[in-house]
C-alpha cells in the first residue's frame, strides 16, 4: 500500500499561475497565503493611495516558483470592484493575516468601483504591441459592461493595435486619455502588471532597434505622477535588467541601467520558514492518532538533532519546528529545509518548488508517494537529488553552482558499482554542498545522520567513501565535502582567450563557418517547378567593399550593424550596393552575436591551449557544459534572424520590405525571384529540373534524349507504362507542345505552340528560353558554336533555366531545326546523332558545335544538280537536306571502300578525301568535292554544261564507291574458280557445288597442322547460304570480314588461296589415285606425290602406291640408296642429287607413259569427256 491514500498536495499549490487566465479566480485568491514578504510589498502600495507624487513602479525579482505571480492575481483582486466574489475572498484572506492593512484597502476602495486591470505575460515579441493590446482589451472589457457608448479612446486603441508602428509617446497619450475617461465612471486608478517580463528584454536584446525598453521608462516615470486615475506598476522578473542586457554594448548597457532605476526593485525571496509554512498549507493529510503520534516522536527526534547543531532555519522553537515539519511530510526534516534553498539557486520554469510537489516524474513527490508504503517512511535528500539529476539536462543557476553540480555527478561516476546506501550518502553530502553551508545546515555528522535509516553505518560510510577519494572531512569547520578533484579556473582561462581574441572579424568568421543553411524559397519552388534558395552571409562596415557585389545565386547578405553609424551607412549605401538577386539586411543583434561567437571561439582556444583538460574529468565534463551552452546560444542568436526576421529591416535593390514574419519573408524572396528571373520556363518535373540531378535523373535523361533522336514519330516517344523518363517528357516536352501530333495523325518535333490541348507558352514561359536559342542559332551562320556558350546566358537571369534541363532543349531544337543545322564533333561534320554522341553530348558539350545554313544566289543551281544526283529530281532544297544523305551515304561505305586505293581510281580517291576533311557541309558541297572531280572554279563562274557535266562526274564516282566493295567480291569469286581450274564463268552456287564435290572427304588426307584442314572444312560446309559460304572463306584467308579489308588484307588473302588451292589439288590427286588402287589391292597400301618444279619448267610428279610387298622388294634398294647418299657428306649435295635424279626420271616416266598411250590408243576406242583430262 502506498501513501497515496493518506497524503495529497492541493492542486491549487503545484500548479503554475498564469496571471491572466487566473486573474478573476476565486479558488486561487483563496488558497493565498500572504508571505511576510508579500506584506511588506502590499505595505508600499496602499502607501500610494492617494494623488500625489510617488513611486508607483516597482519589479518583482525572484526565482521561478518565488510566488511572483500568485502575488500579483492577489493584489489584482484586492485592488478590483469590491463587489466581485474574487475581491470579497481577497478581503478576507488578507483580513485573517493583517486586519489593519486589509482596513486601508478597503477604506481606498470606497466610493470606487475598483480598479482598471491591464494584465500582460510576457512572449518573445515586442512589449508595446503586447501593451497596447493588453490596454485594448482591458478597455472593451471595461467599458462594454457600462452603459452608454464606448469613448473614442477604445476605437484608439483597437486601431494603434492594428497599426504597424506606435511611438512611445502615442502610447503613453493613449494610456493618459484612457485615465481621463476612467476619471469618470469611478475608477480607483489603473493596476498595469507585466509578468514574465524577461521575455520581452530578451527580444529587445536580441533585436536592437526596438526601442521597448524605453516605454518602460516613460510608463514608470508617468506612474510617479500624482494623478486622480493613478498608473500603478508592477513588472516581475526572475533577474534584475542588467541581466538581460548581456551581449548589448557599454552604452546600452547604461540606458538599461536608467531603466531599471525607475523602478523600485523588490525581492521576492522568501524565507525557508515562510516558503514551509505555504508547504505545509499545500499538503492534505489523513493520518490516523496513532499514526499522527508515531510520526510526531520520529521528527521530534530528528529536530532535536538539527537543534543541537543550528541547523534549525530562523528562530524557530523545537516545538513550532515539529509542528511545521509535521506539515511537510513526508519530506524529512532535511529535506524540508533544503528544497526551498536548492530551488532558488536552480530553479526553471518548470523546475520550481511546486512543481516538484505536484510531480508525477522520476522522484517527484507524486512519484514517492507511490513508492513510500508506510506513515514514517520519508523522502530523503538523495531523492531530492535524484528528481533534480533525473529531470533535468542542464542544471541552471549561477557559475559556482553549476560547478558544484558537475563536481558531484562526477563524483558519482567515478564512484561506479558501489553499494546503494554509498551513493545515497554522497548524493546528500553532494546536495548540501551545493546549497552552501547556512550556519548549522551544512554536510555535518549530526546532520548527516538523520538522513540514515541505521546512525551507526555513519563511520563506516564515510571511511569508505574517504578511502575512495570522493569526499573528504573539513576539521576547521567540521563539514563533509565533495572532494575537488581540480584547479582548473575554467571561468580565468575563458577571459583570457576573450582578451587574446581581441576585436575580431565577425562577419567573416560567420561566413567560414557557413553558420546558416540555405533558405528555399518554397512559394516560387512550388510555382516553378525550379528549387532555388538564397544563400545566407554576413558582412559589416569594414569587409562589405571587399565582398561580391553579384553572384550567381541568390543570396541574403546581414549586415551586422554595430552603432548608429553602421546604420546610417546601411540606409545610405549598403542598402541599394548589390545586386538583384540580393536581399540586404540591416542586422541590429550585432553585438549579441559577437559576444556568443567569441565565447564559442574563445572556449575552442582553451580546448585547444589547455591540455590540463584531457587529465581532468571534472574540468572536462565542466568545460563541455559550458561549450554546449554557448554553442546553443549563438545557434538561438543566429536561428533568430530567419525564425524572427521581423526583428531586422529587409531591403531589396535600396526599397524596403515589409517582412514581419517567416511567411511574408517567404513572399519577398519569391517576388525578388519572380521579378530577376522573369523569362524562367516553368517545368513541373523536380527530378530534372535541378542544376545538377541525380544519377537516377540523368540516366532517365540519356533514355529520353535515345527515344527523341530515335522514336519522333510516335507517340510518348514509343515510351511505354511510366518510367522517369515519360514523366520528363510529359512535362517539358508534350505539356508545351514541342512533341505533338500533326493535323495528319504524325507526332512529330515543333517549335512550341498554342495548339488546341497544349499549353500556352504563356502558361509553361517556355516561349523566351526558346526565341534565345534561336537567336543562337541565327547567330552561327558565318561560324559554327557551341550550345555551351549559351549555357551561362540561359542559367542566368532573366531566363534561369536549370542546367539539367538543357540537354534536352537543345536536341530538342535540334529535331525542330535539324534540317538547316550542321552538326560537328571535334570540328568534324557529323550527318546526325548517335546514341553514343548523345551520351557524349550530354557530359562534353563543348565538343559540339552547331552550324545555321541558307540557300541563295548561284547556290541553289549547284544544289539543283545535288538533288538530281541523290533524289532523282531538281525540287528545291536545302544544303542540309543535300548534304545528310551524302554523308550518310560515305558514312556507310564497307570500311574496305573507305580505305582502299587499290579498288579507287584517283577521282574516286579524291571525292572519298573530301568527304573524310570535310568541317563544313557548305564548303563541302561548293568547294572542296567539285574541285575533287575537276571543277574547281563551279562556284565563280558556271555554265550550264560545267554543271551538267559535274552532274555527270558525281554520278559516276558515286557508283564507283557504291561498286567498289562488290568489286572485290566478285573478282575473289573468280579467282577461287581459277585456283581451282574451274569456269570462272559459274555462278556462286553452282562454283560452290563443284568444289563442294572436289573436296568432299579430301580432310581425311591431311593433318591440319598450317589450317589446310580448316580451309577444306570451309570449302565443304552446307550450312549456310551461298554468300555467307562464300564469306566465310574470304574471311578465313584475310583473317578478318571482307568489309574490313585493307589491300594489305587482299593480297594476303590471294597468296593463302594459291597456297590452299595448290595443296587442295594435290590431296585431290592422292585421293583419286588412292580410289584406283584400293579395287585391286588386296592390303593397305600408302600413296605418295612425287613432284619436281623446275626453273623455266613445268611441273612434273607422279602418283605412287607402296603396299607392303613393294615395300619389302625396294628394301635393300631403298639402303643402298640411302648408303650411296651419305657418302656425299653435305646435305646440299644429297638434295642436289635426289632432284636432278628425280626429274630426269619423271621426264624419262612421262616419255614413257606418252609413248605407251599412243600405242594403247591405236587399238582402243578414244574416251569421251575425261574429266581430269579438262585440265585449262
Amino acid at each position: 500500500m502506498s501513501l497515496i491514500g493518506k497524503i495529497q498536495v492541493n492542486a491549487h499549490y503545484t500548479r503554475s499561475i498564469n496571471l491572466e487566465r487566473d486573474s478573476n479566480s476565486v479558488e486561487v485568491v483563496s488558497s493565498y497565503i500572504p508571505t511576510s514578504r508579500a506584506l511588506r510589498t502590499l505595505s508600499k502600495v496602499a502607501d500610494t493611495f492617494h494623488n500625489q507624487q510617488a513611486p508607483r513602479a516597482w519589479s518583482l525579482v525572484g526565482p521561478y516558483g518565488s510566488g511572483k505571480s500568485s502575488f500579483s492575481v492577489f493584489l489584482a483582486q484586492l485592488l478590483s470592484d469590491p463587489e466581485d466574489l474574487a475581491t470579497s475572498a481577497a478581503y478576507r484572506v488578507l483580513n485573517r493575516t493583517e486586519k489593519a492593512l486589509a482596513n486601508r484597502f478597503e477604506d481606498a476602495a470606497q466610493d470606487k468601483n475598483g480598479y482598471f486591470k491591464v494584465l500582460v505575460t510576457g512572449a518573445p515579441e515586442p512589449l508595446s504591441h503586447r501593451l497596447l493590446k493588453g490596454f485594448s482589451d482591458s478597455a472593451e472589457s471595461y467599458w462594454a459592461s457600462r452603459k452608454g457608448k464606448n469613448p473614442q479612446v477604445v476605437a484608439k486603441l483597437k486601431a494603434a493595435v492594428g497599426s504597424s508602428e506606435v511611438s512611445t509617446t502615442e502610447l503613453v497619450e493613449l494610456v493618459k486619455e484612457v485615465q481621463v475617461q476612467l476619471s469618470k465612471t469611478g475608477a480607483a486608478g489603473i493596476l498595469l502588471v507585466i509578468d514574465e517580463l524577461g521575455k520581452f528584454l530578451e527580444y529587445e536584446a536580441r533585436h536592437y532597434g526596438a526601442n521597448d525598453i524605453y516605454i518602460l521608462q516613460t510608463l514608470a516615470e508617468h506612474a510617479c505622477e500624482g494623478n486622480d486615475v493613478n498608473l500603478m506598476m508592477f513588472v516581475l522578473l526572475h533577474q534584475s535588467f542588467e541581466q538581460y542586457a548581456k551581449g548589448l554594448g557599454e552604452s546600452l548597457k547604461n540606458e538599461w541601467s536608467k531603466v531599471q532605476g525607475r523602478f523600485e526593485e523588490v525581492p521576492f525571496l522568501e524565507s525557508v520558514e515562510q516558503t514551509l509554512r505555504v508547504v505545509g498549507a499545500a499538503f492534505k493529510q489523513k493520518l490516523s492518532d496513532q499514526e499522527k503520534t508515531d510520526l510526531e516522536k520520529s521528527i521530534s527526534k530528528h529536530v532535536s538533532e538539527l537543534t543541537k547543531v543550528d541547523a534549525l532555519p530562523g528562530a524557530l522553537t523545537e516545538k513550532e519546528a515539529t509542528g511545521l515539519f509535521m506539515s511537510c511530510y513526508p519530506l524529512h526534516p532535511v529535506s524540508s529545509i533544503l528544497l526551498p534553498l536548492l530551488c532558488q539557486k536552480v530553479a526553471q520554469n518548470e523546475r520550481s518548488l511546486f512543481s516538484y510537489l505536484g510531480s508525477h516524474e522520476d522522484f517527484g513527490l507524486a512519484d514517492m508517494l507511490q513508492k513510500l508504503t508506510t506513515v514514517g517512511q520519508f523522502v530523503y535528500p538523495h531523492h531530492i537529488f535524484d528528481y533534480f539529476i533525473t529531470n533535468q539536462s542542464a542544471i541552471v543557476g549561477d557559475y559556482l553552482t553549476h560547478r558544484r553540480w558537475v563536481e558531484v555527478v562526477t563524483a558519482i561516476e567515478r564512484l561506479g558499482d558501489a553499494k546503494p546506501i554509498e551513493i545515497e550518502l554522497l548524493k546528500t553530502i553532494g546536495i548540501l554542498n551545493i546549497i552552501g553551508g547556512k550556519g548549522g545546515f551544512k554536510a555535518s555528522k549530526e546532520l548527516l545522520a538523520t538522513t540514515l535509516k541505521t546512525k551507526s553505518a555513519l563511520s563506516k560510510l564515510t571511511k569508505e567513501l574517504t578511502d575512495k577519494s570522493v569526499i573528504t572531512y573539513r576539521r576547521y569547520n567540521s563539514e563533509y565535502r565533495v572532494w575537488q578533484g581540480s584547479d582548473f579556473d575554467l571561468e580565468a582561462a575563458l577571459q583570457d582567450e576573450l582578451n587574446n581574441l581581441g576585436n575580431f572579424a565577425l562577419a567573416e568568421e560567420l561566413n567560414t563557418a557557413k553558420s546558416l543553411l540555405p533558405v528555399v524559397a518554397r512559394k516560387y519552388t512550388i510555382k516553378t517547378g525550379a528549387l532555388r534558395y538564397f544563400v545566407p552571409y554576413f558582412i559589416d562596415a569594414k569587409s562589405y567593399k571587399s565582398f561580391a557585389v553579384q553572384s550567381e545565386d541568390p543570396r541574403i547578405i546581414f549586415f551586422l550593424a554595430g552603432g548608429q553609424d553602421d546604420q546610417e551607412l546601411f540606409y545610405k549605401t549598403i542598402s541599394s550596393h548589390f545586386s538583384d538577386l540580393d536581399l540586404v539586411v540591416l542586422c541590429l543583434s550585432g553585438p549579441q552575436l559577437r559576444e556568443a561567437v567569441a565565447e564559442t571561439q574563445a572556449l575552442n582556444r582553451v580546448r585547444v591551449n589547455r591540455q590540463e583538460l584531457n587529465s581532468d574529468p571534472i574540468a572536462k565534463r565542466e568545460f563541455e557544459d559550458r561549450l554546449t551552452a554557448a554553442e546553443l546560444a549563438e545557434d538561438v542568436l543566429l536561428l533568430a534572424l530567419l525564425d524572427n526576421p521581423e526583428a531586422n529591416h529587409w531591403y531589396h535593390k535600396g526599397v524596403n520590405k515589409k517582412v514581419d514574419s517567416k511567411r511574408s519573408l517567404q513572399q519577398v524572396m519569391s517576388s525578388v525571384l519572380e521579378e530577376v528571373y522573369s523569362k524562367s520556363p516553368i517545368i513541373l518535373n523536380e527530378l530534372i529540373n535541378r542544376d545538377k540531378p541525380s544519377a537516377t535523373a540523368n540516366a532517365a535523361r540519356n533514355k529520353l534524349l535515345f527515344a527523341m533522336q530515335n522514336h519522333e514519330s510516335e507517340k510518348d516517344l514509343g515510351i511505354e507504362k511510366f518510367p522517369a523518363e515519360k514523366a520528363i517528357y510529359r512535362s517539358l516536352l508534350r505539356s508545351t507542345g514541342i512533341h505533338r501530333q500533326d493535323s495528319g495523325g504524325v507526332w512529330a518535333f515543333t517549335e512550341p505552340g498554342n495548339d488546341s490541348g497544349i499549353a500556352s507558352l504563356g502558361s509553361r514561359n517556355l516561349g523566351p528560353a526558346w526565341a534565345c536559342i534561336n537567336q543562337f542559332l541565327d547567330g552561327t551562320e558565318k561560324e559554327a558554336k557551341s550550345f555551351a556558350s549559351l549555357n551561362k546566358t540561359l542559367m542566368a537571369p532573366p531566363y534561369g533555366v536549370k542546367a539539367g534541363v538543357l540537354p534536352i532543349l537543345y536536341i530538342a531544337a535540334y529535331a525542330v531545326y535539324g534540317h538547316e543545322l550542321a552538326l560537328y564533333e571535334s570540328r568534324r561534320y557529323k550527318p546526325f546523332f548517335t546514341e553514343e554522341m548523345i551520351e557524349r553530348f550530354v557530359k562534353r558539350p563543348d565538343e559540339f558545335e552547331f552550324q545555321r545554313f541558307r540557300i541563295e544566289g548561284l547556290k541553289a543551281s549547284i544544289f539543283a544538280q545535288y538533288s538530281l544526283v541523290i533524289h532523282e529530281d531538281t525540287k528545291p532544297r536545302n544544303l542540309l537536306e543535300l548534304a545528310k544523305p551524302l554523308a550518310t551515304f560515305m558514312g556507310t561505305l564497307p570500311e574496305y571502300t573507305r580505305n582502299t586505293r587499290r579498288g579507287l581510281d584517283s577521282t574516286a580517291q579524291e571525292v572519298r578525301t573530301a568527304f573524310n576533311l570535310a568541317k563544313s557541309p557548305q564548303r563541302l558541297l561548293l568547294d572542296e568535292l567539285p574541285k575533287a572531280l575537276g571543277f574547281k572554279n563551279l562556284r565563280e563562274e558556271a555554265t550550264e554544261k560545267d554543271l551538267a557535266g559535274f552532274a555527270l562526274a558525281l554520278t559516276e564516282v558515286l557508283r564507283d564507291l557504291r561498286d567498289a566493295y562488290k568489286n572485290l567480291v566478285e573478282k575473289q569469286r573468280q579467282l577461287l574458280a581459277q585456283a581451282f581450274n574451274i569456269n570462272p564463268s559459274l555462278e556462286l552456287k553452282d562454283l560452290r557445288k563443284v568444289i563442294s564435290g572436289k573436296c568432299h572427304g579430301l580432310e581425311n588426307f591431311t593433318v591440319d597442322t598450317q589450317g589446310l584442314r580448316a580451309f577444306i572444312m570451309r570449302l565443304t560446309k552446307a550450312t549456310s547460304d551461298d554468300a555467307a559460304w562464300f564469306e566465310n572463306i574470304l574471311m578465313f584467308l584475310g583473317h578478318k570480314p571482307s568489309k574490313k579489308w585493307l589491300d594489305s588484307d587482299q593480297d594476303t588473302a590471294e597468296h593463302r588461296l594459291s597456297d590452299f588451292s595448290r595443296r587442295v589439288i594435290d590431296l585431290e590427286q592422292l585421293s583419286i589415285y588412292a580410289q584406283k588402287k584400293s579395287m585391286s589391292a588386296d592390303t593397305d597400301f600408302d600413296v605418295y606425290l612425287l613432284r619436281s618444279v623446275k626453273k623455266g619448267g613445268d611441273f612434273k610428279d607422279e602418283v605412287v602406291a607402296v603396299d607392303k610387298k613393294i615395300a619389302n622388294s625396294i628394301k635393300q634398294t631403298k639402303k643402298d640408296l640411302v648408303s650411296v647418299l651419305n657418302r656425299l657428306g653435305e646435305k646440299e649435295l644429297k638434295l642436289a642429287v635426289l632432284a636432278e635424279t628425280i626429274d630426269e626420271f619423271l621426264v624419262d616416266y612421262k616419255k614413257s607413259m606418252v609413248k605407251s598411250k599412243k600405242k594403247n590408243d591405236g587399238h582402243h576406242p578414244k574416251p569421251a569427256n575425261n574429266v581430269i583430262a579438262s585440265k585449262s
